[in-house]
């Protein structure tokens, strides 16, 4: 339980960051938010891979 406290923590000190609410380094927020694009974009690519796996399964029975 206390684990997903600091997973909450975390992701609300992200948001500040990414939102512009707590000062930090401008280069920082540049590359917290192509961290964010990348890992959004893996997670959509991934998505669809499996999407094209289950087609292909799916296709064979």
């Amino acid at each position: 339980m206390m684990a997903l406290v600091w997973v909450i923590d975390i992701v609300v000190t992200i948001v500040k960051i990414l939102g512009g609410r707590t000062q930090v380094n401008p280069v920082l927020r540049v590359g917290m938010w192509i961290t964010l694009l990348c890992v959004l974009l893996a997670g959509l690519a991934a998505g669809v891979g499996l999407v094209l796996l289950l087609e292909r399964w799916l296709s064979t029975l």
